[in-house]
């Protein structure tokens, strides 16, 4: 019970200032009229709850005190939005600020259950002072000139705002360093224990030239298919040449450039000059002067040893962490959600820089975590990787897809997927005909042009088919797709069904929903 002028209001209690009060009876008429007579306003009468001005809440409670129907009072005190925490380095974080609003939006809890977020990296420092308090695993330390590059990398995903350097896009979210070596084989292996030991979230800050190391490209794919989102940095060549590399422009790899801040207007983003730009670019995020720990060799005083401090870095390796732990939080707070997806509300919620629409220099956007989380749910895109017959068969990651259809599954199977020209070229099924039976395939195209066809169980990629096409139908969008595979013979027949984009498709998005029908 505090009223104003309380010894208790007057001593600090909270709200004790302010300007509204609620007075709330037991729900009845009687209290209903009492408090209509002294001016309140009902918050809710069959709850008794009524608001008042501060001066007149005193008296509304003595005359409900005096009916006997006097149940609480309290100050109408303001919402206090949480929002991130502060740290010591927080007004230097304008890269933060970019892509979310630490005074308005609260980051998730972490739990034990989170979303683990994998950081492929040489080596880290878990000894300086915004990682001491981190939720980090497997840390390990090679000495300053390989570590500097991972302890950043951390403290931008998850420093946990310990008022002793930055906070984290995702404070105190949950990391694991899985060492990366420094070479393909290396590297790759890394990704694939990071999947096989639950990862959820995969930061590759790093490149190789486009057209090596095909190893990395199976453990990128192998993660897909194991339901983990990779994130890549897009590359730093945008001065020198402008080189694409992997795995930024690998399929279903999220590739990340990189922002500044406009030399004439601090507030507004422009691309970095070095931010690598290719098609393969799904978005952006500040990468140039981005303070973050930062771990060097110190000479001081005759010896040498370790100067742990902070420091402005620049590339788009400390962009794609910001990327890695927006999709980390997603996950968390939209569970049912499958990778691709996550990637997709990533895209959709981008703030759009440059041309309208997708472009080679920002992808679809600045990164924008409100927007993101705001998003509707987007369209699915099962059985992937399924970019060409050999990645569903289980030649190159040794995991078949499942059949699209089959005996077992009923008359029908329907599911809707996507496609996408930069990083989605292709889907393919499995199905499987019973003998002296046919099938009925129809697909509805929902958001861009795309083509069906059919090949043979002896196919063994969709492009140039030659004798093992068996039929293929390309009408214009919208009209719906349609064709008819036979089994002539004795035994079940397995068929590969491909979707692509057609030569009419002029965005780099397509959608459709794909059934097959026993006839």
């Amino acid at each position: 019970m505090i009223l104003p002028a309380d010894a208790g209001a007057s001593s600090g209690a909270a709200g004790a200032d302010s300007a509204g009060w609620i007075v709330g009876g037991v729900p009845g008429r009687l209290t209903a009229r009492i408090a209509s007579q002294a001016g309140a306003t009902a918050i809710n009468r069959k709850l008794g709850s009524y608001r008042i001005a501060r001066d007149e809440a005193r008296q509304l409670a003595d005359q409900l005190k005096g009916a006997g129907r006097l149940v609480y009072a309290e100050p109408d005190v303001d919402i206090e939005r949480d929002g991130y925490p502060l740290d010591l380095f927080s007004d230097d974080q304008w890269w933060l600020n970019r892509i979310v609003s630490p005074s308005d939006v609260t980051p998730p809890t972490v739990t034990g259950k989170s979303p683990m977020i994998a950081l492929i990296e040489e080596s880290l420092d878990p000894l300086h002072p915004d990682l001491v308090g981190a939720n980090l695993k497997g840390a390990k330390s090679l000495g300053p000139e390989a570590d500097w590059h991972g302890t950043a990398i951390a403290g931008i995903i998850g420093s946990p705002g310990e008022m002793l350097g930055i906070r984290g896009v995702w404070p105190g979210a949950r990391m694991r360093l899985f060492p990366s070596g420094l070479s393909c084989s290396t590297a790759s292996k890394a990704v694939i224990k990071a999947v096989n030991n639950g990862a959820a979230v995969i930061n590759m800050s790093y490149t190789f030239p486009t057209g090596s190391c095909f190893t990395h490209f199976k453990a990128t794919q192998y993660a897909v298919r194991k339901g983990a989102v990779p994130v890549a940095a897009a590359g730093n060549t945008g001065a020198t040449g402008n080189a694409p590399a992997r795995p930024a422009t690998d399929p279903h790899v999220l590739a990340v450039g990189a922002i500044a801040r406009g030399e004439d207007d601090p507030s507004t983003s422009v691309l970095a000059p070095f931010s690598t730009t290719n098609d393969g670019v799904d978005i952006s995020a500040p990468g140039a002067a981005v303070l973050a720990p930062y771990e060097e060799t110190d000479s001081t005083a005759g010896t040498t040893g370790v100067k742990r401090t902070w420091k402005e870095v620049s590339g788009t390796s400390f962009s794609a962490p910001m990327v890695s732990a927006a999709a980390a939080w997603l996950k968390q707070v939209r569970p049912n959600l499958g990778n691709l997806q996550i990637s997709r509300l990533l895209t959709n919620g981008a703030t759009d820089l440059g041309a309208p629409g997708r472009d080679p220099e920002y992808g679809e956007g600045l990164l924008s975590i409100e927007k993101s989380l705001a998003e509707p749910t987007p369209l699915p895109d099962p059985y992937e990787p399924n970019d060409d017959i050999r990645w569903a068969n289980g030649t190159m990651i040794g995991i078949k897809s499942p059949f699209l259809w089959r005996t077992g599954f009923g008359k029908r199977r329907t599911v809707t997927a996507t496609l996408s020209r930069a990083k989605d070229p292709a889907d393919v099924y499995r199905v499987l005909i019973p003998a002296r039976r046919r099938i009925v395939v129809n697909v509805t195209q929902l958001e861009g042009d795309v083509v069906l066809t059919a090949l043979k169980p002896k196919a063994r990629k969709i492009s140039k088919p030659g004798k093992n096409l068996i039929v293929r139908s390309n009408r214009p969008y919208p009209k719906t797709e349609g064709i008819v595979v036979r089994n002539l013979k004795k035994r079940p027949q397995s068929v590969w069904l491909a979707l692509t984009p057609s030569r009419r498709q002029t965005g780099n998005d397509a959608a459709y929903t794909i059934k097959v029908a026993r006839r």
